[in-house]
């Protein structure tokens, strides 16, 4: 995925797929989901939430977002359209090794491992370099 790809991405999404991924995670009707115009980019902004499809099939999303993903996007203030989907797997697989070894995820530990990283238009979660785990995603799935 390009460092500057966020605007360049156009939905090839048709009515019937935004119906069946709405049914399928539950988005509730209040959202008013809808398809950006055939040559729009898809772009966010205080009354419109943009959503990568992929990240909910390749990274485990769902609706509504857990506690732990909230505090983290208002800690750092920054909107959910502007993760990379590889970002996103990182925060999942931290908060599922979180529930299978300590617990509950909480902000200090993700701190522990991973730093805020601007990259290009997105925002991911680097490896921190002190810290002596492995990262928990090195690459993107091409399929599934």
């Amino acid at each position: 995925m390009s460092r500057k790809g966020r605007p360049s991405i156009r939905s090839i999404l048709t009515k019937v797929d935004l119906e069946s991924f709405v049914a399928a995670y539950k988005i509730p009707p209040e959202f008013s989901p809808s398809l950006p115009g055939l040559n729009d980019p898809a772009v966010y902004s205080p009354e419109l939430i943009v959503v990568y499809t992929l990240s909910f099939s390749f990274c485990g999303v769902c609706y509504p977002l857990p506690s732990f993903k909230m505090d983290l996007l208002k800690h750092y203030g920054i909107h959910f359209s502007q993760l990379h989907p590889l970002a996103f797997m990182r925060i999942v697989h931290f908060e599922l090794s979180c529930v299978a070894f300590v617990g509950e995820p909480s902000l200090s530990l993700f701190h522990r491992f991973y730093r805020y990283q601007s990259d290009g238009d997105w925002i991911t979660f680097a490896k921190r370099k002190d810290s002596i785990s492995l990262p928990c995603y090195s690459f993107m799935p091409t399929s599934t």
